[in-house]
This record gives structure tokens, C-alpha cells and sequence, in this order.
């Protein structure tokens, strides 16, 4: 099957931006962050499915309000066909930092399976929105859409962008897929790694063919949950295989955003984390090298070797709190003076 007219023109100003854009980062590392706490599989209960024992707990997406910190983790219950939920449980920040959790931790399956979008590997890696009251998650949702309709075998699918709204009750208000174009002319492509911005403005990553992933920024239409007005803005450095968006991004409270954003190293293929600071509509104002990179062997070996990933970043006085997946089985909390973080931003 041949690509869309869209896809020819996002794949034309994808080339077009890796011509023309200087290469802004090093692959330098310098890990500012403590290691905080880390919640292993085996510390969590899921309290609303007959499996009460994940075999995975990862990727969180959280949401900080009034000292109490709200966590969407992805869980997994086998390693055959796996398909995912997302778990949810509020923590006091303070108990979080400290590791001074229950034991087990109750965790509520709050999103899972339903539709036939879903129906391969299910729902992950949410990135978590204050939403009013409520809460508001992008998350991927893989099944069965286009070609991939064509057989039941699970291993064929479409990871799809896709977003679920809650009530502050964690009852599920709607979710749906999100599609890329422009309202009654957009399709569905392979898309993943959205957060809100200002207003309607968004970041996404979706994978087109012949160029690598990089971060762009859009416009999402919530009336149709379409995403139009695509551009790249952060593109691989030539040490990298791609680049995403980790988390969230964080209103700083000027009118700007801080999000973290991953790199694929070539040379050992380990999922490394800087940060970006942006407009309210997606404007790049500076850059960071990796601050945050996998040590030891809790980060080093897991189900996917030499991995930290998102979802879940805020400030919290000076500090700044990113919340992520270790190694495709575990939630880590890492921290860094925000001072320390402000000053390897190096702007554009």
C-alpha cells in the first residue's frame, strides 16, 4: 500500500528540517538527578482484577496537586501477547520521596481494553494532565486498525495515539483515538508521546516512513480529536537512532514549558533524558544535553536492558521530580535541584 498525500508532506518537512537544522546537542551525560525510590512489581496489588500480581509496573504518568501526587502506571500481568493496562493510585509526596509506601501498594486498574484499537497489547504509557477536577491521559493504544484488521494474529498491530478523559472520581468520562490532519480530512497514523501545551497546542511523535521519529509540535481540534498544523521542531542528533518526548510538559508559570525528551543511543542503544523548554505553542526556546541516564544494575538490567523512560514531571519548590519507568518492569523517582537543571539549558 502506498503512503497518503499527508504522509508525503509531513515526510517532505521532516527531510527538509533535518537538512537545514544545525545539530544543537552533544551526546554528553551529566546526571544530575538522585535516585530516590524505586517500586518494584512485586510492592503492588491491583485491587479491581482477578490477577492481583502484575509481573511489570511502569512508565507512570503522574499529576502533583496539593501535596498529593496522582500515578497512571502501565501493568502487565504475562509475557505472552501481553497486552497493558494503566493502574492508578494517589501517594503524599513526601511518603513518595521516601519510599514510605504501603506494603502492598493498592493500585485501581482505571483504563483498559475495550475497544478493537486496543485489542492487541492494549493501552500504554500514559502522559497524566490536570484536567479541572478531573484528569486527562494521552496514552497508545495498540490493536487493530488498518492493514493490521486484516488477520486476529496479535503480533500485527497499530500503535495509535489515543486520549482518555476522568472525572476527580476516576470514572471514565470518554477516550478516544486521535487522528492526524486536519478536521474530515485526517488519517490515522502511528503516533505516540503527546502532552498538552497552551491552549489547543500539543507535542507529539508520530513515525513516518522514511525518516527517523523526532519531537513535532501541532494543534489538537477536541471537538474531532484531530491533530493539524504538524511541525518538527526537535530532530536525532547523528549519535541517535530517534528522539520523543518523555513526560508531560510543566507549565513553569511564565508562559513557558518544561518537558524531557529521550534519545536512542547508537552505541548502546540506552534511553537517555534532557530537557526542553518551550513556548506555550511549541516554540523551542532552549535545550539541555543528557541530564538522566540509566546506572546500576536496577536501571541497567530490566525486561528491556539500559532503558529509563517517562511519563511524569513537576516542580515541587526548588526541586525538580521526574517519575519514570525503569527498565520496562519498575517505577523510578529521580530529583534534581531545578537550579541545576535551569542552568544546562542552553537556549536557541
Amino acid at each position: 500500500m502506498g503512503i497518503s498525500d499527508l504522509e508525503e508532506t509531513l515526510r517532505a518537512k521532516a527531510e527538509t528540517f533535518l537538512a537545514q537544522r544545525p545539530g544543537s546537542r552533544a551526546e554528553h551525560t551529566e546526571d544530575v538527578f538522585a535516585r530516590r525510590f524505586y517500586l518494584s512489581p512485586e510492592r503492588v496489588e491491583v485491587v479491581n482484577h482477578l490477577r492481583r500480581k502484575p509481573l511489570a509496573v511502569f512508565n507512570p504518568g503522574a499529576v502533583y496537586r496539593d501535596g498529593v501526587v496522582h500515578l497512571f502506571v502501565r501493568l502487565i500481568f504475562d509475557y505472552y501477547g501481553y497486552a497493558s493496562s494503566v493502574g492508578y493510585v494517589a501517594l503524599p509526596l513526601e511518603d513518595l520521596l521516601a519510599g514510605q509506601l504501603p506494603d502492598p501498594l493498592s493500585v485501581e486498574i482505571v483504563l483498559y481494553p475495550t475497544e478493537v484499537w486496543e485489542a492487541s497489547r492494549g493501552c500504554e504509557d500514559p502522559r497524566a494532565h490536570a484536567w479541572g477536577a478531573g484528569f486527562l491521559l494521552f496514552y497508545t493504544g495498540v490493536g487493530k486498525l488498518g492493514e493490521a484488521r486484516l488477520t486476529d494474529h496479535k503480533d500485527v498491530f497499530f500503535p495509535a495515539l489515543a486520549l482518555a478523559e476522568f472525572d476527580p472520581d476516576l470514572k471514565l468520562r470518554r477516550k478516544g483515538l486521535v487522528r492526524i490532519g486536519p478536521a474530515g480530512k485526517s488519517l490515522l497514523l502511528p503516533a505516540k508521546g503527546a502532552t498538552l501545551l497552551q491552549g489547543n497546542a500539543v507535542l507529539l511523535r508520530p513515525s513516518l516512513p522514511g525518516v527517523p521519529d523526532m519531537g513535532w509540535r501541532g494543534r489538537l481540534d477536541w471537538n474531532h480529536l484531530s491533530i493539524d498544523q504538524l511541525e518538527p521542531i526537535l530532530a536525532p542528533e547523528s549519535f541517535e537512532f530517534k528522539v520523543g518526548w518523555s513526560t508531560n510538559a510543566y507549565p513553569l508559570g511564565d508562559g513557558t514549558y518544561l518537558v524531557a525528551y529521550h534519545g536512542i543511543l547508537r552505541r548502546d542503544l540506552s534511553y537517555r533524558h534532557g530537557f526542553a523548554l518551550l513556548s506555550g505553542d511549541g516554540e523551542l526556546l532552549a535545550l539541555s544535553s543528557y541530564l538522566l541516564a540509566p546506572q546500576g544494575l536496577v536501571e541497567t538490567y530490566g525486561d528491556r536492558p539500559f532503558t529509563l523512560y517517562g511519563n511524569g514531571l513537576f516542580l515541587h519548590g526548588d526541586e525538580l521530580v521526574f517519575v519514570g519507568g525503569v527498565g520496562d518492569y519498575a517505577v523510578g523517582v529521580f530529583t534534581a535541584p531545578w537550579q541545576e537543571v535551569l542552568v544546562r539549558l542552553t537556549p536557541l
